[in-house]
């Protein structure tokens, strides 16, 4: 590491030498970076591809909607809307003023109900920092939210626009539909394009203090990248796809910059003149999977592709860059569930470099023929996390979570840019209710077996591949790859032990090919098991059963892959002992095998080293 002291005291030492207040303290405030905005334009993106799942009926000036469709309409100021925006950059939406008057045309009906959204008045509301905008009706009843918003201003236009905001439906809309799935249920994306007024005199060129010799990217090697994924507000039901029956689902994600590099967040196929690294398109990627544990097992059932994140908003900066392609030091973003199911910005796992955090744009999914410009999106279905809704069967047993990770460039700690809840799935008509409970950060993994486990009978191993260079400085002495290596062994009857070994790929590109349990001499192996995501017999490993090992081989297409779960099973007449579990690595990797200390049936003295997985995988 050659970060050489810590963000909080670099941070107070530069409030002491520049002599600046923390944002939002009275004596900071000066009047002219008070800005307002008032009237404009409102777009909703009805939710009309899945809504109708659960028997809601959608009406836009009485035509039905039943796709995903934008309608457009005015909004009218009724008192401005007052925005903080110190140095021009825009920190808070302040909570003292601002109503907006509009007409929807819209309807909802359901089982005979019918409540109008068509008069709605836009109030300002916050939750943990973040602005969102309250819908209410005539009656003063709360219809909708608008969270998870890309809000900026733009001054050099008098433009404050919003998008990308998660249309939340309200606990009262859900009580007057007589329909309890609908609240807190995404209903709609949003946006505004409001006329901004800026007082005379203003600061409009973003230069905050600390701003000034930046950005300081991760590669100028000054300071190591660190961001954490906060919160996944919302586990959302996207749809079921009409020839497979299966569910589509997606989170929405609270990320926050804690460290004091400054992570480039530029959209694919576009630039920034200040990042000049190669590739020059370079942002996050969040991906997620949903699994189900229970007490002797954990299986991975479903994943997602990866979206592409493209723009951050820099809330609650300790550093705010005054840049969308920027997420500065302290700086916090959003998206949300319905973004993340995005068309354009969606794509396949298998082009990222996780461990780096690397895309390249040319002969990708986006742009197959290297034009230099998107050609290629992922329409509705494709590039998703779908399920088979069976495995929300109550009889199936355990507790189902979905996780999802942020893939930052150089993220020194990826631990603590990953999180998850569990969800507890419930029809509601032809649709689901997630029901997601408490978040907590970190490897859902851990949930089956901690990572300071005392319990005799498992065992926690995280492992680090180490790098190809490490006596190099950050960022060229990143790790190969992460995983982890869990195990729990239960007494089948008196003398006999089933070990339930789950592997998890996080970012070790190379993938996985084998894995080799050894076994002490006369051992009898009663039963093996592996499991991959999917029902496909055909391509599940390989399990050879020799005199003193089982191994496990992945055939021609499918290793274990980087953000990716296996289990691989065995039951002896062994009991377990301080063991060791031998990964194959793959025959053109730097190191082509890694021995990992866990539980086994084979006891790590004496154990001999054997040059390759070819060489023992015969009786």
């Amino acid at each position: 590491m050659t970060t050489s002291f810590s963000r909080l005291a670099f941070l107070a030492g530069l409030v002491a030498a520049l002599g600046w207040h923390a944002v939002g303290s009275a004596e900071s405030i000066d009047e002219r970076q008070i800005w307002s905005a008032g009237s404009g334009q409102m777009e909703l993106e009805i939710r009309g591809d899945y809504l109708p799942d659960f028997g809601i009926e959608i009406l836009h000036h009485g035509e039905p909607i039943t796709t995903r469709k934008r309608i457009r309409f005015e909004v009218n100021e009724i008192d401005p809307f007052r925005l903080h925006a110190p140095w021009g950059n825009l920190e808070s939406l302040r909570q003292d003023s601002g109503r907006l008057a509009a007409r929807t045309g819209l309807v909802f009906r359901y089982d005979g109900r019918e409540v109008s959204l068509d008069r709605i008045e836009l109030r300002p509301g916050e939750d943990r920092g973040h602005p969102h905008f309250i819908a209410i009706d005539e009656s003063g009843n709360e219809l909708f939210r608008l969270t998870h918003m890309h809000m900026l201003a733009h001054p050099e236009t008098n433009l404050l626009t919003v998008a990308n905001a998660e249309v939340i439906a309200s606990g009262a809309l859900a009580q007057r539909l007589g329909l309890d799935a609908l609240d807190r249920m995404p209903i709609a994306l949003g946006w505004l394009d409001l006329a901004l007024d800026v007082p005379a005199g203003a600061q409009t060129d973003g230069e905050a203090p600390g701003s000034r010799g930046r950005p300081i990217w991760p590669q100028d090697g000054e300071f190591e990248a660190d961001v954490t994924l906060i919160d996944m507000g919302t586990v959302a039901y996207q749809g079921t796809q009409n020839d497979t029956g299966l569910v589509k689902t997606a989170p929405s994600a609270t990320l926050k910059n804690e460290s004091l590099a400054d992570v480039p967040w530029i959209a694919q196929f576009s630039s920034h003149p200040q990042y000049s690294y190669s590739p020059g398109d370079q942002h996050p990627f969040l991906v997620w999977n949903i699994y189900r544990i229970e007490n002797n097992r954990i299986r991975m059932l479903a994943d997602s592709g990866v979206k592409h994140a493209f723009l951050t908003l820099n809330f609650d900066c300790d550093i705010n860059p005054g840049d969308g392609n920027i997420l500065g030091p302290g700086c916090e973003d959003v998206y949300s569930s319905g973004n993340n199911d995005s068309s354009t910005h969606l794509g396949p796992r298998d082009e990222i470099e996780a461990s780096i955090g690397k895309w390249e744009n040319c002969n990708s999914f986006f742009d197959p023929n290297c034009t230099g410009s998107q050609t290629q999106y992922s329409g509705q279905w494709l590039n998703r996390l779908l399920i088979d809704p069976a495995e929300f069967e109550a009889s199936r047993g355990g507790t189902l979570y979905m996780d999802a990770w942020y893939v930052i460039q150089y993220d020194v700690n990826i631990w603590n840019t990953m999180g998850y809840r569990p969800i507890d799935p419930s029809p509601s008509g032809g649709g689901w209710s997630m029901n997601p409970g408490p978040y907590d950060q970190g490897p859902v993994i851990s949930q089956w077996v901690p990572e300071d486990t005392s319990d005799p009978m498992a065992d926690h191993a995280v492992i680090e591949v180490p790098s190809e260079t490490p006596e190099a400085d950050y960022p060229d002495n990143m790790p190969q790859g992460h995983l982890r290596l869990l195990v729990k062994v239960t007494e089948t009857e008196p003398g006999r032990y089933r070990y339930n070994y789950a592997l998890q790929n996080y970012d070790f590109d190379r993938a996985m090919e084998g894995l080799r349990i050894d076994l002490p001499e006369g051992t009898t192996v009663h039963d093996t098991f592996f499991g991959d995501i999917d029902d496909d017999a055909g391509n599940d490993w390989n399990v050879t059963v020799n005199s003193d090992h089982v191994l496990f081989e992945a055939p021609e297409g499918n290793p274990l892959t980087w953000f990716t779960l296996f289990n691989f099973e065995i039951e002896v007449d062994a009991e377990p002992v301080e063991s060791q579990v031998v990964l194959d690595l793959g025959s053109d990797a730097v190191m082509q095998e890694m021995s990992v200390d866990t539980l086994g049936p084979a006891a790590m003295m004496g154990m001999l080293f054997r040059d390759r997985f070819e060489a023992t995988a015969s009786n």
